[in-house]
């Protein structure tokens, strides 16, 4: 048993525990496998979680470890775990085939995940503990610690929900229903596009500058919108983001064809808005914890 009162050297401790199991984890049974956690797997998870929140809360008192990790003595470590890991991983290129092995995919390599998910269930508990016992001062803690816990939590769990297709339309006049997925697979959508134009610019060296296409969007509830296609300036329907991502480079601006991406993430609204959150509670807190002017 650890001395009481635990402090910074077991937050330490515990971290680098997570980080030798997360690596006996990724040699036994290999990456975290996300595809796992889509719908409505991810929604039961997140359940299950804010149930083991509630428990380890009502047990605080009985349960030395509980009240402990409430206590920034757990939360400056695991934040330290956590910054260390990202910036590796900031480090590191981010590739699904080569790379350094385990560091080139740290959104599946387990010490990452654990180190993640013990900084967001200290995150739970300290913002439940401030929740339950409110004081008007501790506003700006409570939006910035709610406002981690949602987006890192949406983010993660969310992430087996995110899709992404790829559609090719022809100027046809015939709207395209169908894309396909990463294996290859053909999937029928909620909505089609139909191709009018594709413009293709270049520089005076021949490489292209700018290429868009000029669409119509229909969806099976009887909507219709029209609109410019761009590599970064997508057309956002139904869920969807439809972005400009190929044409048929052989026949340049005669090319018959455009090939869009479309991509859909239904976590996102709420990782954007755990983000607003974190930003308005450091907001609140430098105001707060301005320092008042002296009287003369």
């Amino acid at each position: 048993m650890w001395t009481r009162p635990w402090k910074f050297p077991e937050g330490f401790l515990i971290g680098g525990g997570l980080l030798v199991v997360g690596v006996l984890m990724q040699i036994v049974i290999g990456p975290v496998n996300w595809s796992l956690f889509a719908f409505p797997a991810n929604v039961i998870a997140l359940g299950l979680f804010l149930l083991l929140i509630g428990i380890m809360y009502a047990l605080r008192n009985k349960v030395y470890a509980f009240g402990w990790m409430m206590h920034y003595y757990a939360a400056v470590p695991a934040l330290a775990y956590a910054l260390g890991l990202t910036v590796l991983m900031g480090l590191t290129v981010q590739t699904d085939e080569g790379g350094l092995p385990w560091l080139s995919q740290m959104l599946t390599f387990w010490p990452f995940v654990l180190i993640y998910v013990w900084m967001v269930l200290i995150a739970g508990l300290a913002t439940l503990n401030r929740i339950l016992h409110f004081k008007v001062k501790e506003i700006p803690f409570i939006i910035n610690h709610l406002g981690v816990f949602l987006a890192l939590t949406c983010a993660t769990l969310g992430s087996a929900d995110v899709q992404e297709l790829q559609m090719t339309v022809y100027d046809d006049g015939q709207p395209e229903w169908r894309a396909v997925n990463e294996n290859e697979e053909m999937v029928e959508l909620d909505l089609a596009v139909e191709l009018h134009k594709f413009t293709v610019e270049y520089y005076q060296d021949g490489t292209p500058r700018r290429f868009a296409s000029d669409v119509s969007v229909y969806t099976k509830d009887g909507g219709n919108m029209s609109g410019t296609l761009e590599v970064n300036k997508p057309l956002k329907v139904n869920g969807w983001k439809i972005y400009q991502y190929g044409y048929d480079v052989a026949r340049g601006p005669h090319s018959r064809y455009s090939v869009l991406m479309l991509v859909r993430d239904p976590w996102l609204p709420f990782v954007y808005a755990g983000i607003f959150l974190m930003l308005l509670g450091a907001l609140c807190l430098m105001l707060f914890m301005a320092p008042k002017p002296v009287k003369s």
